[in-house]
């Protein structure tokens, strides 16, 4: 599973159920549909303790608050690590439609 701690190195990972079927549903859309939500679950929990880390370092020290993050425009660079970080999430959530359902 993808942790925060040493992201550097964690960015090729995925993230992959292993193990028996689940009993509390059937069919393979219904794995497809688990397993995207599950990944997003991750997804959502590491973006939430990368925010507290700000969030917690900004107060610490007297930085950046909530009108400076509103207004804050995004240089051409920032946009395409942007991008890219969209799709490596994209393609992490919906691989599981596009690899043969398991029997």
């Amino acid at each position: 599973m993808v942790s925060s701690p040493g992201l550097q190195s964690e960015k090729n990972k995925v993230w992959v159920p292993k193990g028996k079927a689940s009993p509390f549903h059937d069919g393979p859309r219904n794995d497809q549909l688990l397993a995207m939500v599950m990944a997003l679950t991750v997804e959502v929990s590491i973006l939430r303790e990368r925010l507290d880390t700000h969030e917690r370092i900004s107060e610490e020290g007297g930085g950046f608050g909530i009108k400076d993050v509103e207004v804050f425009d995004p240089d051409t660079k920032a946009q395409g690590e942007r991008s890219s970080l969209r799709n490596r999430i994209m393609h992490k959530v919906f691989r599981v439609l596009q690899a043969e359902p398991k029997k």
